[in-house]
């Protein structure tokens, strides 16, 4: 004979038995079909799936009894079928817009960064990512590969010098979000940093402290290091110092070529006494260089890098650099993606930009 649940204990209190509990013993049927599932509720096949997935245009008390009938009965839903019923494949592409001039590499730190933050972010969504790291000689070439074919939506990192490729991606109608600078007449949506007042602070910080012969080092032919020249020379100006063609280095986002950079300065004794480079990577090579020289930092030359990677606070001596928030931009990306997936117009987002003070500049 079976036992009573609501039996009373010892303590003379009842025994509670929980509604999951229930539903593991029941001998109702496992359910297999959404369609099974409607009929039992009594409502539309379209009703179920609206309230499985938590749509708010099924009121919450239907809802409630349609996921409670989905537990008792087991049911799950088929996710290949329902991908494929939405044509959907729950993955994102990113391109790593890698300059091929330059031999920039995926394993520079700002994109290990931003790919990390991307990847937390889509996991949270159920997404996962599909990273597409060689370099694109044009943007385009991506429409004929998988990378366009198997995801909901692409993430571009960088512009590179494709903005008008961008452009003509964008008519595809394909959702995209790109990393990058607010460039004129563009027709998709960005998340980036201001870079001009980036270039600005950086300047500005180093000839508040004294210092009057400042090299640049950025490839100024790419759209971030130009708007970051941009700020430099509006520093200069606003101090009242001339400008010296002989200051400014096209130096890509690659650290052998900044260390090449400063000895030729060097070898052709041209004097400085400051650096704002476009990137912490290019700052971090012109460190050890200057250092390998003889030349001391920031007693001789005061240097300042651009993005705050995580090495920054940790190189010696700890590096001044132009803070953008990259775990933020890579959770604005997705954010961005999700919402176009989901039929929604986005507006571009303009992170933050703040000087972070450390001991290679000089100022403490």
């Amino acid at each position: 004979m079976a036992k009573d649940s609501s039996k009373k204990t010892k303590t003379g209190s009842a025994k509670t038995v929980s509604p999951k509990t229930v539903a593991s013993k029941s001998s109702s049927p496992r359910l297999t079909k959404m369609e099974q599932l409607a009929e039992i509720a009594g409502v539309s096949v379209s009703t179920v799936s609206r309230a499985l997935a938590g749509n708010p245009l099924i009121n919450q008390k239907t809802r409630g009894r349609i996921v409670e009938l989905a537990a008792k009965h087991n049911y799950q839903i088929n996710e290949k079928a329902r991908n494929f019923r939405l044509q959907k494949t729950n993955v994102i592409a990113v391109v790593l817009m890698l300059d091929v001039k330059s031999e920039q590499h995926i394993s520079d730190m700002f994109f290990l960064e931003m790919l990390g933050a991307i990847a937390d972010a889509l996991s949270a969504q159920n997404y996962d990512l599909l990273l597409a790291h060689s370099p694109v000689g044009n943007v385009m070439d991506v429409y004929n590969s998988r990378t366009f074919g198997q995801s909901d939506g692409i993430i571009f990192i960088g512009q590179g010098n494709q903005h008008k490729q961008l452009n003509e991606f964008a008519a595809l109608n394909k959702p995209m979000v790109v990393w990058g600078s607010n460039l004129p007449n563009r027709d998709y949506c960005i998340v980036g940093a201001d870079n001009v007042v980036g270039g600005y602070l950086a300047t500005k910080h180093l000839l508040n402290l004294g210092r009057k012969e400042i090299v640049f080092m950025g490839d100024i032919n790419m759209p971030e290091p130009k708007q970051r020249f941009e700020g430099y020379l509006k520093a200069l100006k606003e101090k009242g110092v001339k400008f010296n063609k002989q200051l400014q280095v096209d130096v890509p986002f690659e650290m052998s070529h900044a260390s090449e950079a400063i000895n030729d300065l060097l070898q052709q004794k041209i004097h400085f006494d400051g650096a704002v480079c476009c990137s912490d990577l290019i700052a971090l090579s012109a460190i050890a260089a200057l250092t390998e020289s003889g030349l001391r930092v920031p007693e001789d030359v005061a240097v300042v890098g651009y993005d705050d990677i995580a090495l920054a606070s940790y190189s010696s001596p700890s590096l001044t650099t132009v803070r953008q928030n990259i775990v933020q931009g890579g959770r604005i990306l997705v954010q961005k993606l999700m919402a176009q997936i989901n039929g929604d117009t986005v507006a571009d987002s303009v992170l933050k930009t703040e000087l972070i003070v450390r001991r290679s500049s000089g100022a403490w």
